[in-house]
């Protein structure tokens, strides 16, 4: 007889020390990731009987007791993967974190060469970096990353579905093929001015043309280091705290919320997020070298830290820890997108003319919502194929067709999240244009600066994942989630 109230206890115990263990590792404070350890101690919660337990549970149940079981079905399943490659996992996450980066004379570590790669101006020195990175991946990471892949596919099988993409489908439940016909239908709405765009701006700011363009060029490009003035690292936690101030939420009071701005040589270079113990122990993650792209990092991880840090204590651990990601995404998105607001650029930044910055942004963010949208595409072919063979040749097609630029086969699996991730992103930029929109209509243009509005987040963030994105999008007036305001903001901007 399975005993659910120490079931639910033990998921969150472990779902703890797992976190823990990833924020010591990317804050560089472990060098060595031992998940195998913390799986190994609860195994239990991780076994076909149990899956299949829950499964039939799930049979009888209705309303609450439904959507809480399908949250632990979930989480059931994905843990039962990960006990199949977790010795891989930690293998692949400490070779990142040992690695070194070989360039001439020169040794980078790993995680930190994106970085460099990204702050590089002359771009034969770019290319030998992104190469030497590339040459890392290919030699070392790429054989622990397919073993990996191959195991996932076969365990899923195992479990009953036909494929990867069909297990994922049931337990999240989306309709994986659903979106990616709404996101073929965005790029095809935004490929003429995508492509112009892209072109006219690469040419103008770093003599490149889009069709010449490889991937360390974009991003060169994006770094943007001409808007650095503005964006100054010694401000950026300042500029956060003032912001969330100015809608009522005192940072420096969040006593659960704990932000680590210390540099070490192996920590992550953009900021990140580990909600620990929900609510009560979240950890914000950054270490500062100033730009937008490091405020906008700053602030998407700011979006989780609030939302975990805000959730109802009293809550059912399904509904602190597990549901849809999609919507803790999208208030990270949320508070990264202030940086589009030029209202908020006035009030925080130096920034006098905002239109070119505006629209570098916006160029900056359709060109992520295509990517994704094309990452959607190569995983669904991925998970659902009956070999890896071709895939790496697949990735780059498929990149290369909707990017316009040279994207390169070597990043075919490291380039990936488990679980579809990539479809829960492309959720959340629906659904914050939605959201944004919501909080305009009700508080007005500066709702950032609204107590109001701030009151209204923190009830919404109190409730966790209990509803998903499409429940919640119903609740502010929408019939579900819908890609046209997102589309048209884009359009309005760039048109």
């Amino acid at each position: 007889m399975v005993d659910w109230n120490k079931i639910r206890l033990d998921v969150e115990d472990f779902s703890a020390e797992k976190e823990r263990e990833w924020f010591l590792n990317w804050a560089g404070l472990k060098d060595e990731m031992n998940l195998s350890a913390i799986y190994e101690k609860y195994r239990h919660l991780f076994t076909k009987p149990l899956i299949l337990e829950v499964k039939e549970k799930r049979r009888l149940a209705k309303g609450e007791e439904d959507r809480k079981l399908r949250f632990l079905q979930e989480f059931f399943v994905g843990g039962y993967l990960e006990m199949v490659v977790k010795e891989l996992s930690d293998k692949a996450e400490t070779t990142e974190s040992k690695e070194k980066v070989k360039v001439d004379s020169e040794e980078i570590p790993f995680r930190l060469a994106v970085t460099k790669i990204a702050n590089e101006p002359d771009r034969t020195k770019r290319s030998k970096l992104f190469q030497a990175r590339n040459t890392v991946i290919d030699r070392v990471m790429n054989p622990i990353l397919k073993e990996r892949m191959r195991k996932l596919h076969s365990t899923s099988e195992e479990l009953g579905y036909r494929s990867y993409m069909a297990l994922f489908e049931d337990i999240k439940k989306i309709d994986f093929l659903s979106l990616e016909k709404t996101m073929h239908e965005f790029t095809d709405k935004t490929e003429s001015l995508y492509a112009t765009l892209m072109d006219e701006a690469l040419r103008d700011k770093i003599g490149v043309s889009l069709e010449d363009a490889e991937r360390h060029d974009i991003a060169y490009f994006f770094r943007a280091k001409e808007y650095d003035n503005y964006f100054k690292k010694e401000k950026a936690v300042e500029t956060l705290k003032q912001t969330l101030a100015n809608m009522g939420i005192r940072l420096d009071r969040q006593s659960n919320i704990a932000i680590d701005t210390e540099e070490r040589p192996s920590k992550s270079p953009r900021a990140f997020c580990s909600g620990i113990r929900v609510p009560d122990e979240v950890k914000l993650v950054i270490m500062p070298h100033g730009g937008h792209d490091d405020y906008a990092s700053l602030f998407h991880e700011a979006g989780h830290a609030e939302h975990y840090g805000c959730v109802n204590a009293d809550l059912d651990m399904e509904y602190k820890r597990l549901g849809d990601n999609s919507v803790t995404e999208t208030y990270a998105f949320l508070l990264e997108y202030l940086l589009t607001n030029e209202k908020w650029l006035r009030q925080h930044t130096p920034i006098k003319d905002a239109e070119p910055y505006l629209d570098f942004l916006h160029l900056y963010k359709l060109f992520f919502v295509r990517r994704y949208g094309a990452k959607l595409s190569y995983e669904i072919k991925l998970h659902t194929s009956e070999t890896l063979e071709g895939m790496d040749k697949l990735y780059e097609a498929t990149l290369d067709k909707v990017l316009k630029f040279k994207n390169g086969k070597i990043q075919y699996l490291i380039d990936h999240d488990d679980g579809f991730y990539c479809a829960q992103y492309l959720r959340a930029w629906i659904f914050e244009e939605q959201l944004r929109a919501a909080l305009q209509k009700k508080f007005g243009e500066e709702w950032f600066n609204s107590v109001e509005a701030g009151r209204f987040l923190t009830k919404l963030w109190a409730d966790g994942q209990k509803y998903d994105a499409v429940e919640l999008a119903r609740t502010i007036g929408y019939s579900g989630l819908d890609i046209n305001p997102l589309l048209t903001s884009i359009q309005k901007q760039l048109g």
